[in-house]
């Protein structure tokens, strides 16, 4: 997979001009980040007074620059584990991440974008470790042959739209869960809380409520559920005191439970599966 640094030049740009509009506007590459920027609401003025702070100096710059090198080596590992060692399709951005966002994989017409935003507030090596190999997973994922076989087309005719319609509630599962297990099980030594992108309280809240989230799972996905698994997102949506993102964590623990191997070569190969067939998503 291609990567491409655009933070470094970013953080150039930013230091000359003390300004965080002109730095993405100061090449033609920022300037293509800064249209994507604007998809997420972004406080500018918020997010420049942050990047001049010492919180931001000392931590998520440090962060960031002790990231950028590892990048290539962590994606070949990721290649060579899933892909036989083969480029995965499309580009890697290392990012400023704006405070608005960490990890993204955007894909469209048979290839990927991932965003990378490398300077994400309290963010630790670990945790971009962790994020790199989630979201690599998902650009595995989206080039096998059975998962969007069903649409009877070639992957590069399928639309950025049509891939989002296709997303069912079960194919949200299968991915976020896959690729949650997939980092851990490439950096076992990071805590499972970094791998669901949780502080420790909130990894602890979910394994002592691990039957709570269980039935609002299964509520929302049977009869007369709604299917819409993409509400776990929010807060408490399993209920008083849940994080978000309660949807990865039971994800992931079914897939596990359900795979009769559990370990890096089973769950390459349950990456190319069509949702229909992991039956681990049922009462």
């Amino acid at each position: 997979m291609k990567i491409i640094d655009v933070y470094t030049p970013f953080m150039d740009a930013f230091s000359r001009s003390g300004s965080l509009e002109q730095a993405t506007q100061a090449t033609a590459r920022l300037s293509r980040f800064s249209k994507q920027a604007e998809h997420w609401d972004i406080d500018w003025r918020e997010v420049e007074q942050w990047m001049k702070s010492p919180h931001y100096i000392t931590h998520s710059r440090t962060t960031a620059r002790a990231y950028l090198p590892l990048a290539r080596a962590l994606t070949q590992k990721v290649e060579s584990l899933l892909n036989a060692g083969r480029e995965l399709p499309g580009e890697l951005h290392l990012v400023p991440s704006l405070q608005a966002f960490d990890g993204f994989a955007r894909y469209d017409s048979g290839t990927h974008t991932v965003l990378l935003g490398v300077d994400f507030p309290d963010a630790s090596v670990d945790y971009l470790r962790a994020l790199t190999a989630h979201e690599l997973s998902h650009v595995y994922r989206d080039h096998q042959p059975d998962v969007w076989g069903f649409l009877g087309k070639p992957l590069s005719e399928i639309s950025r739209a049509e891939y989002l319609d296709a997303g069912t509630a079960r194919e949200h599962l299968v991915s976020e869960g896959l690729a949650t297990l997939f980092s851990q099980l490439l950096f076992p030594e990071i805590p499972p809380a970094i791998h669901h992108y949780y502080h420790h309280h909130e990894w602890d809240w979910c394994v002592q409520n691990h039957s709570q989230i269980d039935r609002a799972l299964l509520q929302t996905l049977h009869p007369p559920g709604d299917e819409n698994v993409w509400r776990f997102y929010g807060d408490e949506a399993a209920g008083p005191g849940s994080p978000p993102r309660t949807q990865y964590y039971w994800a992931a623990h079914r897939i596990r439970e359900w795979l009769p191997d559990y370990n890096l070569r089973s769950l390459a190969i349950a990456h190319g599966w069509n949702a229909e067939r992991f039956e681990c998503f049922g009462v």
